[in-house]
């Protein structure tokens, strides 16, 4: 007599499978060419932040530049403003 517990293979495949199988295929395939999107709009979306950045840092150098210049007039005019005092004394 066999046994009827023990594992066996069969050779038949049930329509159950396949469509479950193909649906499994269907799903992975749409995450996939999801993830790809995602990740383009990740490397775009980094390019503008990049590109933001360097005109900030850019703009902050100007701004910069002009306090420089601004506090140079001021110590030239402090300058003339006590030699003009006689020295302060």
């Amino acid at each position: 007599m066999a046994d009827r517990r023990q594992w066996h293979l069969d050779k038949s495949v049930s329509v159950a499978h396949i469509i479950t199988t193909v649906a499994l295929v269907v799903s992975a395939l749409w995450f996939l060419a999801g993830q790809d999107r995602r990740i383009s709009n990740l490397e775009l979306n980094y390019a503008h932040l990049k590109a933001a950045r360097v005109e900030d840092q850019e703009r902050a150098e100007r701004k910069f530049d002009e306090l420089k210049t601004d506090l140079r007039m001021i110590n030239a005019k402090l300058d003339r403003l006590i030699e003009g005092s006689g020295g302060g004394r």
